[in-house]
């Protein structure tokens, strides 16, 4: 595998969904050495999908009260982030060098990237997405698949 998309996120809980909800959408596109998976915690679980890919795309839901709900934010990972990080688990910049200390082959900080689609709701027990973050589907699906494409790869910007 030389690529992964990882969409985070829990499907029953609204907006939180959205990260899967793009694989999904994904899965509908030709992808060629691509591997697409739905992810539904963060951590430690993260490093067997990442395990062999030379780059990675994390698709999730972000909480952000400084941005309109469905706005997309794409960000390099080399700064690092504290989400997912919880009594039973750890941050995903600890998760890589833990598995980078267990000799993993994981790709380098610069060529992981994060999509995020800033939430309206993420505590609803529901499938349904907010009509802003449903909106922001394609746009997203169309970020990460140009994401893909380029070489050299993914080129940083604070939001789309």
């Amino acid at each position: 595998m030389s690529m992964v998309v990882i969409g985070l996120g829990s499907p029953f809980l609204s907006d939180d969904g959205v990260g899967p909800r793009v694989v999904r959408e994904l899965a509908l596109r030709p992808l060629p050495g691509v591997d697409l998976v739905e992810a539904h915690a963060g951590g430690l679980l993260l490093l067997e999908e990442l395990t062999g890919a030379k780059r990675a795309v994390i698709v999730d839901a972000l909480l952000d009260g400084r941005r309109a709900a469905g706005e997309i934010v794409l960000a390099g990972f080399a700064g690092g982030t504290c989400n997912a990080a919880c009594s039973h688990d750890c941050t995903l910049p600890e998760a890589l060098a833990i598995g980078r200390a267990m000799g993993l082959e994981l790709p380098a900080d610069r060529d992981i990237h994060l999509v995020g689609i800033v939430a309206r709701d993420v505590g609803t027990f529901s499938e349904t997405l907010s009509a802003e973050v449903a909106a922001a589907l394609q746009p997203a699906c169309d970020l990460v698949c140009t994401l893909l494409s380029e070489s050299p790869p993914f080129i940083c910007a604070e939001a789309v």
